[in-house]
């Protein structure tokens, strides 16, 4: 967890820096910023510092037991009649309509539905009857 918290350093270091250099610089001096980019630029090296700070002195282990505790809560609280996705019927299912092999569980079947039968190699349609 101390990889968090140096993370943080690059962008509190960013956001220093360009503040340092916005208001260092002289008024009115040559290749002086305006104001109003002094005022801008200062916002966001602000947002740097803000992030930088919060990346180096929060707690990481803190946040992180908050949302284990939240995902216990919300995992109670599902119903549990909700249908699995384990639920899909098996490959053996689906027969070949011409020679009425089933579809073994390794078959490839297309996003259409349409399948090879591994028995007599006809196309057919699993969403099709008949």
């Amino acid at each position: 967890m101390n990889f968090m918290r140096l993370m943080g350093i690059v962008p509190l270091g960013i956001g220093i820096t360009v503040l340092f250099f916005l208001w260092s610089q002289p008024f009115g001096g040559f290749h002086s910023p305006p104001l109003f980019f002094r005022v801008f630029g200062s916002f966001i090296a602000l947002a740097f510092v803000l992030q930088g700070a919060a990346f180096l002195f929060a707690s990481p282990e803190k946040h992180l037991g908050k949302m284990r505790s939240m995902v216990e809560r919300m995992r109670h609280q599902m119903p549990h009649d909700l249908p699995q996705a384990d639920d899909t019927p098996a490959g053996g299912s689906y027969g070949c309509p011409n020679c009425g092999a089933p579809l073994g569980d390794d078959a490839d079947v297309s996003p259409s539905g349409d399948v090879k039968c591994p028995h007599c190699s006809r196309w057919f349609n699993i969403h099709r009857k008949g």
